[in-house]
């Protein structure tokens, strides 16, 4: 055990920590006095068993992790297509995103996003960035776009979303031709016209209108976003203190330990508690591009920079979301919001970037 230790960056390891800390005390708040007031338990086991999967996978080669990409893609792709299935997927909410596994619920979807970006890099890394060709950009964003596709059928649009660094970014790290990046413009936004017209459910499109304009319905479809603000308003510089908060201890801000969840922590610990938190993040996306920069091949830099950028947007519209700035796309926060397949696939993803640190140390 000690070796898996080691294989750790510590400079990683450590805003780690003190995140899924900080994480486990807002959920703990968010949640007393709830029906959910045993919910912070629970996280703390799915960290723990999270952590101990970043563990093991750090000590596993990358260049084995890459050549079994394939495999763990269609697995990922197997699993989404059973959630589809009427008795293999399960329903809640009005939408089918989960398989039952011994008694408890299984998102496909959020594992799906780390497959994508690990098979998407094994493929771009087979050549050199300067032989890439656009046959080869078209294929790694026809396998992207299949998940993502299948997430939008369950319907899932926040998770659809976070695989939009794995299609958009990656491909663009090596510094390809500005064309690539004009064409990938032109597509997104043709795409977002597709969805807007065919794709997106009645009451995702009221989100988007929800999002233009909160104000004129605050205690129907703008209740959410304004009890948030209300909320981070209220934590002032220095915030109310812990379990002090008026809008999380009266249960006015809703789906507070998941959706809502920074809300809590803005309100407790104010300005300051939320510029520690962002700064805290900020050094755990830096030091994933750090780790990236010293990989021995192009598969793992690229899996660390699409990594880097899984945890920049979903922090990013997480953040953006409960302070009125994106629309309400429900996607989680890491290490902050509760959920058991949230949290094993982050780390999932981390115990790759950690194996890849171990091996660049090594060399």
């Amino acid at each position: 055990m000690r070796e898996r230790f080691r294989a750790l960056d510590p400079f990683l390891l450590m805003p780690i920590l003190v995140l899924m800390f900080m994480g486990t005390l807002t959920i703990f708040s968010a949640s007393r006095g709830t029906t959910q007031s045993g919910i912070w338990l629970k996280q703390s086991l799915w960290n723990l068993f999270g952590f101990t999967l970043m563990l093991f996978v750090s000590r596993v080669r990358p260049s084995r992790i890459f050549n079994w990409s394939a495999g763990f893609y269609i697995a990922g792709i197997l699993l989404l297509v059973a959630v589809l299935i009427p008795g293999m997927g399960k329903s809640l909410g009005g939408a089918q995103r989960w398989i039952l596994i011994g008694g408890m619920t299984f998102q496909p979807s959020e594992l799906m996003k780390w497959l994508a970006l690990l098979f998407a890099a094994h493929r771009l890394g087979a050549k050199p960035p300067d032989e890439l060709r656009f046959v080869d950009l078209l294929g790694i964003t026809t396998l992207v776009a299949l998940p993502m596709l299948l997430v939008l059928k369950q319907p899932d649009l926040g998770m659809a979303v976070s695989f939009l660094p794995v299609l958009a970014l990656i491909p663009l790290i090596k510094g390809l031709r500005a064309r690539w990046v004009v064409l990938g413009l032109v597509g997104v936004s043709l795409f977002g016209v597709f969805a807007w017209q065919k794709v997106l459910k009645p009451y995702q499109k009221q989100r988007v209108m929800t999002f233009l304009n909160p104000e004129a319905d605050l205690q129907g479809k703008g209740y959410q976003i304004n009890q948030s603000r209300i909320a981070i308003g209220a934590g002032g510089f220095f915030g109310q203190g812990f379990t002090s908060g008026s809008q999380t201890q009266l249960n006015f801000l809703p789906v507070k330990t998941t959706d809502f969840v920074f809300s809590v922590w803005a309100e407790e610990r104010g300005f300051l508690g939320v510029l520690m938190a962002l700064a805290l993040f900020g050094l755990v996306m830096s030091r994933i591009l750090e780790i990236g920069r010293s990989a021995k091949t192009h598969a793992e830099t690229y899996f660390c920079v699409g990594a880097a950028c899984l945890f920049g947007l979903h922090i990013f519209v997480n953040v953006g979301m409960v302070v009125g700035i994106l629309p309400n796309k429900g996607i989680v926060l890491p290490f902050f919001s509760a959920g058991g397949s949230s949290t094993l696939s982050y780390f999932l993803g981390l115990g790759i970037v950690m194996g890849i640190y171990h091996r660049a140390k090594a060399k």
